[in-house]
């Protein structure tokens, strides 16, 4: 330690700090030598003591200039020591010379000598041997005085002993508390470049994290449009042949399509809700919900589904109907529902699929659910029953039916959100229960009001007219023969800029503008296009983003930039029909 940089400077910085009560001292003792003897006395004083405090500054000074040369430490304690051992030597003897040449001053040599043991064995001391140095000469020659005096009496020994025993303590004291102050100094120190390497490489780290988290953002983005593009074809083209008479070997062939597309559009949802989970942005939706009317639904869906597979489907309510209403995020619970049902309806050769729910008051204000899904497949080792809520991480019987790893993953992390906890153990005689559980606030779900009818207005005979913003070609082909049964007039551009001058042209009932698009992309000419109805006073168009980059960022990009709603590719056929529906209803009757 004595080496290091910070110990070479704290005791370099505390003998500086000393030198203005040391030289405060000397000129004391220059002036009472002049007053009391003579100033010769007093040069001969100074002669020898400037030097030596010269040298001392020096010494100091050299310290705090190279603190981190090798062996700094150690001159810096040797050479005080000598230092200290010379002023406090030359201090001691210089008061027996004056004492043995002018007897009469004995009682003001006697205040001398113990002043000059007080300065210092109170200075800062280095070491062991600095102090020892400061203190024995001044101590040997107040005890001379004292006790080699003739005639000197007892009752003056006595306190003489007491002074320099308390003076010694004292200052031993003060010696082992600046040294445990340096100490500290340098923990402190040490802990605090610690802290600031730390907290520098944390912001290294946090600047990498986030350039990598934007890259795998814009990475995700672009994977996220370069595939749906494409699927929004195939699904698209395949959903327009189903609703067509084809040969039963044909139509065989386009519900494969359809299933095999539909396959990879979730396998990329997956992907997606997984990259929004590790990077914490998932979020929970909490709202009333009927749970209970939730999981009838879910098996009404998936009737049809199971009856393909020649399997049954049972539901099972355990509790009363009001304990199912809750507070809670009803989309994830759904989520982790089918996510299991899903798996059990791919394992399950044969037989019956149960889904149990529970409901159990936990309190006044919370109730405590349970949910399983019972199959009567393969089952789970005991010793994978953690690993397979891992992401991609899979059994061979899962692998075997297509499955991607994601599905338990994302329930894993949706039940975490709810704060509940989920797993999977052994059923008889064979298969597997997979599980979870959460505790939510009871809630109260307002009546839904019956929707008021009313009567339309004839249609004008005009036919409504649609500007479709879209640079891909079979992107433009599959919108063309999704919106061929509405008899509409449709326009194409294939870029902003082309949008912007056609709607400055002429009117339309809707305008569907894709996002990234060349020459001008869809934000930009959305935007371009409010501040110039803003403008001109021009009635505001019916515009709806028609895009394939679907983050919740995105969409929310396209609403503040002035969007009426959001169409996602692939499209959703319901979702593009009500949206142009929508569009062409005839105002309201007065």
């Amino acid at each position: 330690m004595i080496n290091s940089t910070e110990y070479v400077r704290a005791y370099a910085e505390r003998y500086r700090d000393l030198f203005p009560v040391r030289l405060v001292s000397v000129g004391a003792i220059i002036l009472l030598t002049g007053w009391l003897c003579n100033w010769t006395w007093a040069l001969s004083f100074f002669v020898v003591q400037a030097p030596l405090y010269i040298l001392l500054w020096r010494v100091t000074q050299n310290g705090l200039a190279h603190p981190t040369a090798p062996g700094a430490g150690l001159r810096l304690k040797r050479r005080t020591e000598l230092l200290t051992l010379a002023l406090a030597t030359h201090n001691s003897l210089f008061v027996l010379v004056a004492w043995r040449l002018q007897p009469d001053f004995h009682p003001h040599l006697m205040m001398l000598i113990a002043a000059v043991l007080v300065v210092g064995a109170l200075q800062v001391h280095a070491s062991r041997l600095s102090f020892a140095a400061a203190v024995v000469p001044p101590v040997a020659a107040i005890f001379w005085i004292a006790f080699s005096e003739v005639g000197v009496s007892p009752e003056l020994q006595a306190p003489v002993i007491l002074f320099v025993f308390g003076i010694v303590c004292a200052a031993w004291r003060q010696w082992r508390t600046d040294r445990e102050t340096v100490k500290l100094m340098l923990d402190l120190s040490e802990g605090s470049q610690k802290l600031m390497t730390a907290l520098s490489q944390a912001e290294t780290d946090r600047a990498a994290a986030e350039r990598a988290n934007q890259a795998k953002s814009r990475f995700l983005a672009t994977i996220s449009h370069e595939v749906r593009t494409p699927l929004n074809v195939i699904l698209g083209l395949a959903e327009v042949l189903k609703r067509r008479r084809l040969p039963p070997a044909e139509a065989g062939m386009i519900d494969d399509m359809a299933d095999a597309g539909g396959m990879l559009l979730r396998l990329l949802n997956g992907a997606l809700d997984i990259s929004k989970i590790e990077s914490g942005q998932s979020e929970v939706q909490m709202a009333p919900a009927d749970l209970g009317q939730s999981l009838n639904a879910v098996v009404r869906v998936w009737r049809a589904r199971v009856d393909e597979l020649n399997l049954s489907l049972e539901l099972v309510l355990q509790g009363q109907p009001e304990d199912f209403i809750v507070q809670t995020d009803v989309a994830k619970v759904e989520q982790v529902i089918i996510n299991f049902l899903s798996n059990a309806l791919k394992l399950t050769p044969s037989g019956v699929i149960r889904i149990v729910a529970q409901a159990q008051p936990a309190s006044d204000d919370s109730v405590a659910l349970r949910f399983e899904i019972h199959d009567q497949g393969p089952g789970v080792p005991e010793a994978q029953r953690e690993r397979i809520f891992q992401p991609f991480e899979q059994l061979d019987a899962g692998r075997a039916v297509g499955g991607a790893g994601l599905g338990l993953a994302i329930s894993h992390a949706s039940v975490q959100a709810l704060g509940g906890d989920l797993g999977v153990h052994a059923a008889e005689p064979h298969g597997a229960v997979f599980w979870f559980g959460f505790t939510a606030q009871r809630a109260t779900i307002r009546a839904v009001p019956l929707p008021i009818e009313i009567d339309l207005l004839p249609a004008s005979p005009a036919r409504p007219t649609i500007l479709a913003a879209e640079d891909h070609p079979a992107n433009r082909k599959l919108l063309a023969l999704l919106l061929e049964p509405f008899d509409v007039n449709l326009v194409f551009v294939e870029n902003g800029k082309e949008a912007l001058a056609a709607l400055a042209e002429e009117s339309f009932d809707l305008v569907l503008m894709d996002a990234m698009m060349p020459v001008m992309d869809g934000i930009t000419a959305l935007t371009a296009i409010r501040a110039a109805e803003a403008a001109t006073g021009r009635p505001r168009a019916l515009i709806h983003m028609l895009t394939a980059n679907v983050f919740d960022d995105d969409v929310a990009r396209y609403m503040q930039a002035g969007a009426d709603g959001v169409l996602r590719k692939p499209i959703e056929i319901d979702d593009l029909q009500r949206v142009v529906q929508k569009s062409f209803s005839p105002p309201l009757a007065a």
